[in-house]
């Protein structure tokens, strides 16, 4: 458990938090400006608060009044910022070795960062996602006790998104450790987080579950902005506008213009596009309806459930009424039709535009 009380100042810029937070994963959510990585420095001990106390179990990192501060070196974090900051030089084990203090690296954390088949490369020819893999490796290559994620996806292009938050889902629920991750972005906190911290104005205004924070009257509640990205084959040239990507069991209708047969491909489906159903209706201006079993279902803001579906090995996440959820009586394990529009699908041979 993590524990904080502090106040600090920078400029005519004050931060001010008061909260504590459980082992897993807590996303802190809030506009650009709103002082989160602030915060996050005043844990790390990268900036000194003016008063308060930082406290992770039993181990005091700051107290004002008695002069107590911990030098980061010694707070035993992993941190992981918005770009890769590596050793361009070094080769990809000799950077996550820097984080290893000295320790064996664990194979099994090499596999399931993606980093095993890069450890000799220099850091410096990766892309942006390989050098964050790299970066979330090292950070926690050294079995930290508190894990600080700032943003680490906010660069990334879709697909490499994609894939780090996938990472970030195998690695994070077996780990016996506080995790702060730091978004602006309502798809991210909502996949990937437990408990939800908000902050605006450099304080913590909310805390709780999605439902209570995410709705809170600020322009984050308000633009619900989930999406899902889908990989799949091209198994069709475009005719008249409209393109077949093949899923490997299901195939969509994607009206592009740019795709080309054969190649791979990756399209995004927008969760308020998206239409649940236990039937597949007939007469509907929609062309596309494919088999789907749901996975969760977890309220958000303003009466709305997020619902995740299994489609072919892949998820989608639909935006709907809580009420139409219980209407439909929709639980875990149920077979579901996903129905949506061919117009609605933002596609691409690669996906540049996304």
């Amino acid at each position: 458990m993590l524990e904080l009380d502090v106040k600090a100042a920078r400029g005519d810029f004050s931060v001010e938090a008061a909260f504590s937070f459980p082992v897993g994963l807590s996303a802190l959510v809030g506009t650009s400006g709103a002082g989160k990585s602030s915060l996050l420095r005043l844990i790390a001990g990268l900036d000194q608060p003016r008063s308060g106390k930082i406290v992770l179990g039993d181990t005091l990192w700051f107290e004002g009044k008695n002069k107590v501060n911990l030098p980061t070196h010694k707070r035993e974090i992993g941190m992981v910022f918005q770009t890769g900051l590596v050793l361009a030089h070094k080769t990809v084990m000799q950077n996550i070795e820097l984080g290893a203090r000295g320790a064996a690296v664990s194979e099994k954390l090499l596999e399931l960062t993606g980093c095993a088949e890069l450890l000799n490369r220099p850091v410096g020819g990766l892309s942006g996602g390989e050098q964050q893999r790299v970066m979330l490796a090292r950070a926690l290559a050294g079995r930290p006790k508190l894990l600080l994620l700032d943003e680490p996806l906010s660069s990334l292009d879709p697909v490499s998104r994609e894939d780090l938050q996938n990472i970030m889902l195998r690695l994070f629920p077996s780990m016996e450790i506080p995790i702060l991750y730091v978004t602006h972005a309502f798809e991210e906190a909502v996949r990937l987080g437990n408990n939800f911290l908000r902050m605006e104005g450099g304080k913590i205004v909310a805390q709780g579950g999605a439902r209570e924070v995410l709705a809170y009257g600020s322009a984050m509640g308000q633009e619900l902005g989930v999406s899902s990205i889908l990989h799949g084959i091209v198994a069709s040239e475009v005719k008249n506008g409209v393109g077949i990507v093949s899923l490997g069991g299901q195939d969509i209708e994607v009206s592009a213009a740019n795709l080309v047969k054969g190649k791979k491909t990756a399209i995004r489906l927008w969760a308020r596009d998206l239409i649940l159903s236990y039937q597949r209706p007939q007469g509907l201006s929609a062309r596309n309806c494919l088999a789907a079993r749901i996975v969760t279902l977890k309220s958000v803001s303003f009466g709305q459930v997020l619902v995740e579906v299994d489609l072919e090995g892949q998820k989608v996440s639909a935006l709907i009424l809580g009420k139409t959820s219980e209407e439909m009586a929709l639980a875990a394990g149920q077979k579901i039709f996903l129905i949506f529009k061919s117009a609605t699908i933002e596609s691409g041979t690669p996906i540049q535009m996304l």
